[in-house]
């Protein structure tokens, strides 16, 4: 079955499923992952509120359960980086702000992160991150068109 493909399908998905698997196992990934659903994505997304902001808009924010958005900020809260206050304007909400040794460390682990990737940009080469980033647009363009998800049990698949 080629379906128009130069290569196999079979080849291409074995190929592609590999790759991602072992993408997936690289420090890189682990440190992007901070930064994109995280103790560090929701400092990053508190400071760009700029003022207080609710656990609900940091969930939605970073598009994390409410669930993990609050053991995020337990952790941050617990590390003196976010102070959670009883919102003055309505009780029965609860306001997130960034402390400054929160802004601090965001500061440290920002500079971490644009200097992680200013070496992958360096050691992969300018031309292959322009194709890189053509294609990561192409797939966040065409998410609807992929429509993964996560198997549910007993759920058809085409």
């Amino acid at each position: 079955m080629t379906g128009g493909y130069g290569m196999e399908l079979e080849k291409l998905r074995t190929e592609l499923l590999y790759n991602v698997w072992k993408l997936n196992k690289t420090n890189m990934l682990s440190v992007l992952r901070e930064f994109i659903e995280g103790e560090s994505a929701a400092l990053w997304f508190i400071s760009a509120a700029g003022a207080s902001i609710t656990p609900s808009q940091i969930s939605e924010g970073i598009r994390v359960s409410r669930a993990r958005a609050a053991n995020i900020l337990r952790s941050l809260r617990s590390k003196g980086y976010v102070e959670m206050e009883i919102s003055a304007e309505d009780r029965r909400k609860i306001d997130v702000v960034l402390t400054e040794r929160g802004r601090r460390v965001l500061e440290e682990k920002r500079a971490y992160f644009l200097g992680s990737f200013d070496r992958y940009i360096e050691v992969m080469g300018e031309e292959n991150i322009v194709e890189l980033n053509r294609i990561l647009r192409l797939t966040a363009e065409n998410q609807d068109r992929l429509q993964f998800r996560k198997f549910e049990k007993g759920e058809e698949h085409q």
